[in-house]
């Protein structure tokens, strides 16, 4: 590998390295979609070091607790996110000391003092029949004004295509694809989540190609999907959130986390309640890893119900 690419685009030689050098614990090369998510993680943590005026070759403990803190607004409390970051920062930064890039490895000891939780979080979800009757508040009625057709298609789109907050925000009108036999929303990659089309659940449809007409019809200078204001802003994630817990109290149904997150838990645990594989799932959700969609099983099998996975033909 070219070590100078280390100081004059990191991005690129994490790349290469991943691809034709690093290995996992098993002393295995990682599988692609491993390394997708492996350079959207540190293209991130790299970013937060430019923005901080650092270096992958200077930067220390400071700066990682720094990213750590910004990390938690976007972390659920209790997953793994913060310790497969500081594992992520602890191998790059041994492989920069190997190289002679580095003098010092400031996540090993932050490293040493983190534990794996001994049980994952339980997911937050809908159960069936509250699911159901929110999915009735999402039928297309005659609305009072714009904002309340607005408010009920978010919810809709949360509910029936399992797509998290920071993708909704980033969708414009196109990406809805209300033309085909199939309702579809095309979601772009953000973060370590991959792009891929999502097919719209059928309660969503309606109310949907209602907002989409309106929204089209709308004179706005932006071409967001969903928009805060006339004059194009897009949404802010405490208004996403405020339009699922007034849904959620029309439908008689609550949670421990009333955020667009349950409702993306509620869909992916509909599906594998319906047959689809764990695989499958976690293709929808745009996750490398079953682990989510395993975890969403596991509170069926609790219930005494596991459907036998069926192949339904998903395409991304």
């Amino acid at each position: 590998m070219d070590l100078e690419l280390w100081t004059s685009d990191p991005e690129t030689a994490y790349l290469h390295w991943q691809r034709a050098e690093a290995t996992g614990a098993d002393r295995r090369v990682f599988a692609e979609q491993s390394v997708v998510q492996h350079c959207s993680m540190f293209s991130r943590f790299y970013h937060y070091l430019m923005a901080h005026r650092t270096t992958v070759a200077t930067f220390g403990t400071d700066h990682i607790a720094g990213f750590f803190s910004d990390l938690e607004h976007d972390c659920q409390p209790g997953t793994t996110t913060r310790l497969r970051y500081l594992k992520l920062i602890d191998r790059l930064s041994r492989h920069l000391v190997a190289h002679e890039l580095r003098t010092d490895n400031p996540a090993g000891h932050m490293l040493a003092l983190e534990h794996w939780p001994e049980d994952e979080p339980v997911p937050v979800y809908l159960p069936a029949n509250e699911d159901a009757r929110l999915q009735a508040v999402c039928a297309a009625r005659h609305f009072e004004s714009f904002k309340d057709l607005r408010n009920t298609a978010i919810v809709a789109l949360f509910l029936g295509s399992g797509i998290t907050a920071a993708e909704l925000r980033e969708l414009t009108t196109d990406d809805l694809d209300v033309g085909s036999a199939r309702m579809s929303v095309y979601v772009k990659k953000h973060g370590p989540r991959i792009a891929r089309r999502v097919p719209v659940d059928r309660f969503a449809v309606d109310v949907l190609r209602t907002y989409h007409d309106a929204r089209s019809e709308m004179p706005c200078p932006t071409s967001w999907l969903f928009v805060a204001t006339a004059g194009g802003k897009s949404m802010k994630a405490d208004t996403l959130g405020s339009s699922v817990r007034t849904a959620l109290r029309l439908a008689d149904a609550v949670a421990a986390d009333e955020s667009p997150r349950l409702l993306r838990n509620t869909y992916g645990r509909r599906h594998l309640a319906e047959g689809k594989t764990n695989e499958q799932v976690s293709s929808l959700l745009g996750l490398s890893s079953h682990r989510t969609a395993t975890r969403l099983r596991d509170t069926l099998k609790e219930a005494g119900f596991e459907p036998d996975p069926i192949d339904h033909g998903i395409g991304t």
